[in-house]
């Protein structure tokens, strides 16, 4: 489980799963299991309803209470669970709404609509290979005063129970579709919003976000910046077209020689960034070479000729605890380093 403070003006797929809703799941369940106690005591002096297990009633009513809190906490704080551990434990619940059925009537029980916002819950927050699982448990708890009730085939349960599937697998599907259609939609923007569209590799928004991404999970990575020597005389010399060709076959060399997990990502005109977590010194060495011994094997017609390239880098924490300053870092010796026209001292290579 992490455990940052919440912040409600991040993104909620920071993780990068868009089915993971981030707080939401909790605050939702909380909620539910909340309401659903509050209910079920306000319902007890109206006239029909059943006291046989007045004693479970209050202690199912007491613990539903004290989970809806602390999941509400856990939203509040930020404490997130991931959408495998939160599958076990909705899992985990379904006898305890089986035992409340019971204690509520059996066949007979006024809780059985409420399940209704469980089967939302489960088809909204999770994906089909855990929201199956978890609907088939909650169809098998409906169907448990089959098994204790004396009178629920009298009372035409089990024509209710299989009605009850029914409906349950047409809103499952019916919420599966929506929720896909809307993760697909938020893919496709997250897509329009952080790739450059000439390259195909991440722009500056996406270079920010797997920044942040990886400063939050790693406390040792690499950050590697270059750019081309004097690019602007190929656009003046040979037009904007041959300049966007140039850039588009650098990214593609350089595709092939960053590792899984590596962020490539033009941040600017002709200036592009990599990070790449877990990077020690030795490691942005190697890289480097790969993509200067890449990057010097593409073939560019011969009007244009060879196209140099720069680079430089910073490796935290040793430059820096905060990913902006990692940048300003990287960004000096680049500057530094063209400057010179040779290795600096600072770590920074002109190839």
């Amino acid at each position: 489980m992490r455990s940052p403070r919440l912040n409600l003006d991040r993104p909620l797929h920071a993780d990068g799963d868009p089915y993971d809703d981030g707080p939401l799941p909790d605050l939702t369940s909380g909620l539910m299991w909340l309401a659903t106690a509050i209910v079920g005591m306000a319902v007890q002096p109206l006239p029909g309803t059943q006291h046989a297990h007045m004693n479970a009633v209050v202690i199912l009513s007491a613990f539903a209470s004290a989970w809806g809190v602390f999941s509400i906490v856990l939203g509040l704080r930020g404490w997130i669970m991931s959408l495998r551990v939160r599958a076990l434990v909705t899992a985990a619940m379904m006898p305890v709404v089986a035992l409340a059925l019971w204690a509520t009537g059996g066949a007979t029980s006024y809780l059985q609509p409420v399940l209704l916002f469980t089967v939302l819950f489960v088809a909204w927050f999770f994906p089909p290979r855990l929201a199956w699982p978890l609907v088939g448990l909650l169809v098998a708890a409906y169907a448990s005063p089959l098994v204790y009730d004396p009178d629920a085939v009298s009372l035409g349960y089990p024509a209710r129970a299989v009605v009850f599937a029914v409906a349950v697998t047409g809103l499952t599907f019916t919420m599966d579709f929506l929720k896909h259609r809307l993760v697909s939609a938020e893919v496709r923007q997250r897509e329009i919003a952080e790739r450059d569209q000439l390259t195909g590799v991440a722009n500056r928004r996406g270079f920010d976000l797997a920044l942040a991404r990886t400063h939050g999970r790693e406390k040792a990575y690499a950050l590697v910046l270059f750019d081309f020597d004097d690019f602007k005389s190929i656009n003046d010399r040979h037009g904007h077209p041959a300049g966007d060709a140039v850039l588009i076959a650098v990214a593609e060399a350089a595709r092939g020689v960053v590792r899984q997990g590596d962020c490539l990502a033009r941040i600017g005109g002709d200036e592009f960034a990599l990070i790449a977590p877990g990077a020690g010194y030795l490691g942005v060495m190697r890289l480097v070479r790969a993509l200067n011994d890449a990057i010097d094997s593409i073939q560019l017609p011969t009007a244009i000729g060879p196209v140099g390239v720069t680079f430089a880098w910073a490796i935290a924490p040793d430059d820096g605890d905060d990913p902006a300053d990692l940048v300003v870092r990287a960004d000096e010796r680049l500057l530094a380093s063209k400057r010179e026209g040779k290795q600096s001292e600072s770590g920074t290579a002109s190839f």
